[in-house]
């Protein structure tokens, strides 16, 4: 549920959610220390502390605020960063918290102190600033303090990202066509195929005893470089198809022409950009023994394979996969006009992207990537370097889609306040029903995932933009197209 609206990998709209008028009280260094320490006196204090803000500049996603904190009220901050002082710090003479204010200053300094009251200035007074002038801000605030002294008004700025304002243009009434792909006989017969294959049986070849090109063997090896067994370089009744290039080069060929239960050697080098450092590009020696010979066995494409597959004749196993496929085809179909439909409405707004959001998708983006890149087995170092990519460039490839996810997701979210879309408790319940029918556990279980994950407002709005996706595609102008793929 990491993306926008769930499903497999959208490549426009992907957008890794959180609660965006949520603002995590993070400063500078000094700030977030205080936070914990005068967080008391702060509720004591916000009372009667008087300031003044306003909107200084507005630009690129960003705004700057000017905030004025009266000298009688920064003076109060003085005061309470001095006695802070005298608690933390020993002072020769005097006990903790008892070193007269002359003493304090002349050992720390007064501008160590005076950036101590500025800290806790900006820490009790920045979320009201915001607030006074109707920012929702994204990510963490810069400050830059501007004037501070005893007796005098303390002056800083704040500069911070802030959510985009949106003009939206007409997004109802939409012109856009729906390609759906009509499903072929072939397509239908190439499936069921496929499917014959992967229930294919290994038998063993009795005529012969010699290996050809295309058998499946079983065979033991071990390895050796420079007369020494390595490590991962030996197996016993392993199973290997000649010819699939699943080995080093040349070993296959070289198994060509061996024959059952004669010992042999394969002479081979290990490429230059193997995976394992230890080995690449060293000259290596297997001895090898088959032990069997196999080919693949199809079974008989009638009746009996359908029911194997848990349907009756072969022919309502055929109507099964052209049903599945169109179901795929109508999926695919739906996402495209949706991508559709956004890119159209995205074209006509414009607006200033903040630039946290989109690094921050970037980044989702590229954590998923190498997700995938490992699953297939491959090492993300690997990958890199096979690629001759770096990270950044990689960042750089994800950039645009990235730009286009953010953008979408604005777009959804105003969309779906102007409309009042919402998600009820009963939708999201029914959602929990539908996860639960498709991982076979119960709904208890599935909830208690996203609740101990905290995943269930992503959960939440993932559903919220399933329904305002809906509701464009349902308000908007389309025209069917049927196409069909070219088949081998």
């Amino acid at each position: 549920m990491d993306d926008l609206r769930g499903g497999s990998n959208p490549p426009v709209r992907t957008i890794t959610y959180f609660a965006l008028g949520f603002y995590r009280v993070f400063f500078l260094a000094r700030v977030s220390k205080l936070s914990a320490g005068y967080g008391i006196i702060w509720l004591v204090l916000r009372e009667d502390l008087v300031l003044n803000s306003l909107i200084e500049k507005k630009e690129g996603g960003r705004v700057t605020l000017k905030v004025t904190i009266p000298a009688q009220d920064f003076d109060k901050n003085y005061a309470e960063a001095i006695k802070r002082a005298a608690r933390e710090h020993n002072f020769p003479g005097f006990r903790k918290g008892h070193a007269p204010k002359p003493i304090i200053i002349s050992r720390l300094g007064e501008s160590y102190l005076l950036s101590e009251a500025a800290s806790l200035s900006i820490y009790m007074t920045q979320a009201q600033a915001m607030k006074d002038n109707n920012i929702q801000p994204i990510g963490d605030p810069q400050f830059d303090v501007e004037q501070v002294n005893e007796h005098e008004d303390f002056i800083y700025t704040l500069t911070v990202e802030v959510m985009p304002e949106i003009n939206l243009p007409e997004y109802k009434g939409v012109k856009a066509v729906k390609k759906i792909r009509k499903i072929s006989d072939t397509e239908v017969d190439e499936f069921v195929e496929n499917t014959r294959k992967r229930q294919a049986q290994l038998v063993a070849i009795e005529d012969r005893d010699t290996v050809e090109n295309g058998d499946y063997i079983l065979f033991d090896f071990k390895g050796f470089i420079n007369d020494e067994p390595f490590e991962g370089g030996a197996a016993e009744n392993y199973t290997l198809k000649i010819g699939s290039n699943s080995f080093i080069p040349g070993f296959e060929d070289q198994m060509i022409g061996k024959k059952i239960g004669e010992a042999g050697e394969v002479h081979v080098n290990f490429p230059e950009d193997y995976h394992q450092e230890s080995l690449a590009g060293k000259p290596a020696v297997f001895k090898v023994t088959v032990k069997e010979i196999k080919k693949e066995e199809l079974p008989e494409l009638d009746d009996e394979f359908a029911k194997d597959l848990g349907k009756e004749t072969l022919a309502e196993f055929k109507d099964q996969v052209r049903s599945d496929l169109e179901k795929q085809a109508e999926n695919a179909a739906t996402y495209d006009l949706e991508n559709s439909i956004l890119n159209i409405i995205a074209d006509q707004t414009e607006f200033d992207v903040p630039p946290s959001m989109i690094e921050m998708q970037i980044d989702s983006m590229v954590t998923d990537f190498k997700a995938r890149v490992e699953y297939q087995g491959i090492s993300w170092e690997t990958y890199l370097e096979h690629s001759g990519k770096t990270v950044d460039e990689i960042k750089k490839d994800f950039e645009p889609k990235a730009l286009q996810a953010v953008k979408n997701f604005f777009i959804l979210r105003d969309v779906a306040k102007l409309e009042n879309i919402t998600v009820a408790d009963e939708e999201l319940d029914a959602k929990f029903e539908e996860l639960a029918a498709g991982y076979q556990v119960s709904k208890e279980m599935i909830r208690e995932y996203y609740e101990n994950n905290n995943r269930v407002e992503d959960l939440r709005h993932d559903i919220l933009t399933e329904k305002t996706l809906r509701f464009l595609v349902d308000n908007a102008s389309v025209e069917e197209e049927e196409f069909e793929t070219e088949t081998k």
